[in-house]
């Protein structure tokens, strides 16, 4: 942990953005059946008051198991139901699914906290506090932040796995289904973050408030 304590990370992300941020981590053990089946998002929302473990019987969205890795070759799939939905030819609805990345590393199940260290940290937040996370990130590297929004299987593809693979801070405006079932609030964006990078910025708001 490079000195930040395992309890520490969420809030010192949340002390630096005034945002909450749940931890993702990806389980080699298959984590607890839950009683209910949710959205990926949903349960990221839930997890801002509540530990959740997920196995994949519990994710309900066919678009969250693809980019998981548990629902194999099933894009034309989702490009007919995009295709339909946004009206686009399947062909394009189909470049944009394969855009959206899928984990590639063999693990069982997925445990979202507020209270353990995470490979990926996610937060539901305003404008302002995306500003005040990026002035960070921007604090620790010198660097401009160089991101890709996407409107499809946004919490679960373009967010939690593409922060992980890419090892880089992720920002995406939602989709339709998280904004109507995942606790996105009007007003808010998704934010993504690999452990590295959020270690990184922990260092940072620690010497800020030395």
């Amino acid at each position: 942990m490079s000195g930040i304590e395992i309890d520490r990370v969420c809030n010192q992300l949340s002390h630096i953005s005034h945002s909450d941020w749940v931890a993702i981590k990806f389980e080699k053990q298959i984590p607890v059946k839950n009683s209910m089946t949710v959205r990926f998002c949903e349960a990221v929302y839930n997890a801002q008051k509540q530990d959740i473990s997920l196995s994949p019987l519990d994710i309900c969205c066919d678009g969250a198991k693809r980019c998981f890795g548990w629902l194999k070759n099933y894009d034309i799939k989702l490009a007919h139901r995009l295709a339909e939905k946004i009206g686009i030819t399947q062909k394009s609805a189909l470049e944009l699914i394969k855009s959206v990345p899928v984990q590639k590393e063999m693990y069982s199940g997925l445990s979202l906290s507020r209270h353990a260290n995470g490979d990926v940290y996610i937060s539901y937040a305003n404008p302002e506090s995306a500003m005040k996370l990026i002035r960070y990130w921007q604090k620790a590297t010198g660097c401009n932040l160089e991101t890709e929004i996407s409107s499809i299987m946004s919490v679960c593809g373009n967010i939690a796995v593409k922060s992980y693979i890419d090892q880089k801070i992720s920002i995406s405006f939602g989709c339709p289904d998280s904004r109507e079932y995942g606790g996105i609030k009007e007003g808010q964006l998704v934010m993504g973050i690999p452990h590295s990078i959020a270690c990184q910025l922990c260092r940072v708001e620690s010497k800020i408030n030395i």
